[in-house]
């Protein structure tokens, strides 16, 4: 099996999927199309050495794969693809060590902090975070008001 031309498909497994898909939204489907895809909500290191055997791609989201954990990694781990922006939370030299590329997504969250700074901004303009305080003290004076500013 290899990546590009591969005759046979893919094998990915995705380590901690409800880490990445809390909500439960996200479509698997491109993967799915490129690979044949086991994914495990939770995995902890006792479980991750035997739950990457025959793996091509290993998928993970900020849970920590230290060395002793990839030194384990079957010849046929290829690939570990960090679904964040980051990947110190993988030891980068056993990767070398073990012929294993790694790869992360930087521009996974670009969007979603577009949408955030506009949400920040708009709960700045109309003061919901004063608003919110006030509620939890129990404090309704302000409700008869447009605002509390």
């Amino acid at each position: 099996r290899g990546f590009a031309g591969a005759a046979s498909r893919l094998k990915c497994v995705m380590l901690n999927a409800a880490r990445l898909d809390f909500d439960g939204r996200i479509d698997w489907g491109k993967v799915k199309d490129t690979a044949d895809l086991t994914s495990y909500d939770v995995s902890n290191d006792a479980e991750i050495v035997a739950r990457v055997q025959g793996a091509d791609v290993v998928m993970n989201k900020e849970y920590p794969i230290p060395a002793e954990l990839i030194r384990q990694f079957p010849p046929s781990v290829k690939l570990i693809a960090e679904a964040g922006t980051g990947y110190n939370n993988i030891d980068l030299d056993a990767c070398r060590e073990r012929g294993i590329s790694l790869c992360n997504v930087p521009e996974y969250t670009t969007e979603a902090m577009g949408d955030y700074a506009i949400t920040l901004v708009l709960a700045l303009s109309c003061s919901l975070a004063p608003q919110m305080k006030a509620l939890a003290r129990g404090d309704r004076t302000y409700m008869r008001q447009c605002h509390l500013g």
